[in-house]
């Protein structure tokens, strides 16, 4: 016997907090209304390796973890001292836990983030993050609960460092990025469906299986926080090579409570548009 969404899932208020998760999502997207700098758009295109640990209950009490293989494809816009960062990362392998069982899993992701400066001299810049995340994961082997999902969408503050430097005539700049999402909403998969329960108990049309799936992301039920330091080498005009490493921490409470851990390390070449 399967049990019933809870029908505080499909009160107005759902129907608040998914109005107001879409202004945030507009507010988001950086103003167009001036033409910028040609010379500000920057494209940057890497890959490495992840070191990765992940738990899920739904599965084992034990945590997964080994490496992962890693891309990334990032926009970069500046106007001015401002700044608009688009990413979009990929990541996918198999983990082990301590008793050699695999789990496949899969992670894509999609971050703006959009900076403004807080002084002329000052290196650092401040601003707000939207970041986007899917992660897929599947035990070998499992008859019961053989995939396993979330998906989310949150917000919250950014800042970022940067500072230029000179070493034998040679010119780097190293920037570190940070950010933590405060409010959004996410969809795990149910208690035994890897559907999200909303679309895998009585479903009710998209809309309503969509509020009936749906939790809200803020501190206390979920969090995620990213630190991504990097260095870049300018080895010509219009082209640098930067390597960086790159944290990410997710944790989700729900029925069966996930949580994540990777550390990239990337190599990356930049490039002006």
């Amino acid at each position: 016997m399967h049990a019933k969404p809870s029908t505080s899932m499909r009160n107005p208020e759902r129907w608040f907090q998914i109005g107001a998760l879409s202004t945030l999502s507009l507010l988001a997207a950086p103003a167009s209304a001036e033409e910028p700098d040609p010379r500000s758009h920057r494209l940057t295109v890497g890959g490495g390796v992840v070191s990765a640990a992940q738990l899920e209950r739904g599965y084992s009490p034990l945590i997964f973890a080994g490496p992962l293989a890693a891309a990334e494809l990032t926009y970069h816009r500046g106007r001015g001292g401002r700044e608009n960062l688009f990413r979009l990362g990929f990541s996918s392998g198999a983990l082990q836990n301590r008793h050699g069982r695999s789990l496949d899993t899969l992670t894509l992701r999609f971050l703006v983030v959009n900076l403004f400066p807080i002084g002329d001299d000052s290196p650092f810049r401040v601003g707000f993050s939207n970041d986007n995340q899917f992660n897929s994961r599947n035990i070998q082997g499992f008859i019961n609960f053989t995939g396993r999902s979330d998906y989310f969408t949150s917000f919250g503050p950014a800042a970022t460092f940067d500072h230029d430097f000179a070493v034998f005539g040679q010119t780097f700049s190293f920037n570190a990025l940070g950010h933590i999402q405060l409010l959004g909403f996410y969809l795990p998969s149910g208690y035994v469906s890897s559907l999200p329960r909303g679309f895998g108990y009585e479903p009710g049309g998209f809309v309503g299986s969509l509020l009936g799936s749906s939790f809200l992301f803020h501190p206390g039920s979920a969090i995620s926080l990213g630190l991504r330091p990097e260095l870049e080498w300018s080895w010509r005009p219009s082209s640098s090579l930067v390597v960086s490493y790159n944290y990410d921490l997710v944790a989700l409470r729900h029925v069966h409570p996930s949580r994540r851990s990777q550390g990239h390390l990337l190599l990356s070449l930049r490039v002006d548009l």
